[in-house]
C-alpha cells in the first residue's frame, strides 16, 4: 500500500489504475474486499505500473517528443544505448532519466541527466531552452485539462505539473 501510495503522486486515479490493474493480473473476484495479506508481489507491483504507465502516458509523451512541425531536418544525437533521437526525444530522455515526480528541476539538474544518457555532445542551453519552451507550448495546447510542464524560461526552471506524466516518465518505455 506505500508503495502505491508513494507512485501515485497524490493522484487517486493512479491508485485506482494500480488496483484495477492488479486485480486483473491475479483474476481476483469483484468483492468489496480482499483478505489480508495481498496476494502482490514487487514483481507484480512492478509490471502493474509499467501497464498503468503506457496507458496513461504515452499519448502526451509521443506528442513532446514528435515536438512542434519541423521545417528542417533535426540533428540526431545518440544515446548511450545505441539509439538515435533527435532534441525533442533526447530532453525526453534526460527527463525521465530524473525519474521525476511533481517538481520544479533546475536547467542544471537537465543538463546533468541529458549527460547520462547522451554518448554525444550536449545540447547547448539556448538550444534546451527553446525545446522545452515548444514542449511547453504543445503542453499548453494539448486537450488534456492542465498542461504536463510549465518552462520558465527566464529563471530555467522546468515544471512537471501532471501526475500521470511524471509517472509516465518513471515507469514509462521510453522505447516503444
Amino acid at each position: 500500500a506505500e508503495k502505491l501510495a508513494n507512485e501515485a503522486l497524490g493522484s487517486p486515479h493512479l491508485i485506482q489504475d494500480f488496483c484495477r490493474t492488479l486485480c486483473r493480473a491475479k483474476e481476483l473476484p469483484q468483492a468489496p474486499w480482499v483478505s489480508p495479506p495481498l496476494p502482490f508481489d514487487d514483481e507484480d507491483i512492478n509490471s502493474a505500473f509499467s501497464e498503468v504507465a503506457e496507458t496513461i502516458g504515452r499519448p502526451i509523451f509521443e506528442k513532446l517528443a514528435r515536438g512542434p512541425r519541423q521545417r528542417t531536418d533535426r540533428v540526431e544525437r545518440e544515446l548511450k544505448d545505441g539509439r538515435k533521437v533527435d532534441i525533442y526525444q533526447l530532453v525526453l530522455h534526460g527527463l525521465a532519466h530524473i525519474k521525476p515526480g511533481l517538481v520544479t528541476l533546475e536547467y542544471e539538474d537537465l543538463r546533468s541527466a541529458i549527460r547520462d544518457v547522451s554518448s554525444s555532445s550536449i545540447p547547448q542551453l539556448h538550444e534546451v531552452a527553446r525545446v522545452l519552451k515548444h514542449m511547453a507550448t504543445i503542453a499548453a495546447t494539448d486537450q488534456s485539462s492542465t498542461p504536463v510542464i510549465d518552462f520558465e524560461e527566464e529563471e530555467k526552471k522546468l515544471h512537471i505539473t501532471d501526475p500521470f506524466f511524471a509517472f509516465y516518465l518513471r515507469w514509462g518505455d521510453l522505447h516503444g
